[in-house]
C-alpha cells in the first residue's frame, strides 16, 4: 500500500472547486462560537485506479484559515481505512463517541502525545442513486466530545442535502463548460482498517444524490 500513498494522482481543478465552497460553509458554521482547535475538513470520493476502487482525498483540508497546502490532495487509502473506511462499507455516518474525559479517550486510544492526535472525528458519506458511496465528507479536531452532539450532526447533514440538490442540478450541466465525467467502478480494495475503539455508528439519515453516480468534475469544451 506505500505505493498508493506515496504517489497521489492529480485531481481536476474544477473537482476541487466544486467541494471547497462547501467545505468553507461547513468550517464557517462549525466555527460559529469561535475556533474550534485543530478542526480541519476535506472531502474523499470513491475512485478507481487501474480496476481498483480506492478513496481518493479530493481537496485540501480547510481550516478556518482557508485551505491548506496541495500536499494532500490525491492521495488514495483503502475502501476500509480507518473511519472514512467505516462510512464507505456502511453507508452510514461514524463519529467518536461522549466520553466523560479526555483521559478516559486517551486511554482507549493507548496515545500519550495528545496534542498530535486529534480528539473528535466525524465522517459523512453521501450515497448515489444506486445506494453507492460517492463521497465522504471528513473531518477532525481536537475538542472532545466535539461531534459527540446530533443536532450539530444534523446541520452538518442539511448542509450536505443542499450540497447534493446542487450537484444533481450541474449533473444536467446547466454551465457548458463544465462537466461530471462519469468514473468506472472498480474492485474494492481493502487494507489493514485501524478503525479507533473510540468510534461509534450514528442512526441518521445520510445524504443522498438522485442523479450523481460518480464525482469527478472538470472543464469541458463549450
Amino acid at each position: 500500500m506505500a505505493s498508493v500513498y506515496q504517489n497521489p494522482e492529480p485531481v481536476p481543478p474544477a473537482s476541487q472547486l466544486t467541494v471547497l465552497p462547501f467545505l468553507a460553509a461547513v468550517a464557517g458554521y462549525l466555527n460559529e462560537r469561535g475556533d474550534v482547535t485543530g478542526l480541519r475538513i476535506t472531502m474523499h470520493r470513491a475512485m478507481s485506479r487501474e480496476g481498483d476502487e480506492y478513496l481518493q482525498q479530493v481537496s485540501a483540508y480547510f481550516r478556518k484559515s482557508g485551505p491548506d497546502s496541495q500536499d494532500a490532495v490525491g492521495r488514495f487509502f483503502p475502501v476500509n481505512d480507518r473511519i472514512i473506511g467505516a462510512a464507505y462499507t456502511s453507508g452510514r455516518i461514524w463519529r467518536t463517541r461522549r466520553y466523560d474525559t479526555l483521559e478516559g479517550l486517551r486511554t482507549e486510544l493507548r496515545v500519550l502525545e495528545t496534542d498530535d492526535v486529534p480528539c473528535s472525528y466525524l465522517a459523512v458519506p453521501f450515497l448515489g442513486p444506486d445506494e453507492q458511496v460517492v463521497l465522504v465528507l471528513y473531518a477532525d479536531c481536537n475538542e472532545l466530545n466535539f461531534f459527540a452532539d446530533n443536532e450539530r450532526i444534523q446541520r452538518i447533514v442539511a448542509m450536505s442535502n443542499g450540497f447534493c440538490v446542487l450537484l444533481d442540478a450541474l449533473q444536467k450541466s446547466p454551465f457548458p463548460a463544465l462537466r461530471n465525467f462519469p468514473l468506472q467502478k472498480g474492485n474494492p480494495v481493502r487494507g489493514t482498517p485501524g478503525l479507533y475503539r473510540i468510534q461509534e455508528q450514528v442512526d441518521m439519515p445520510v445524504p443522498r444524490f438522485t442523479e450523481v453516480p460518480s464525482f469527478n468534475f472538470e472543464a469541458a469544451a463549450a
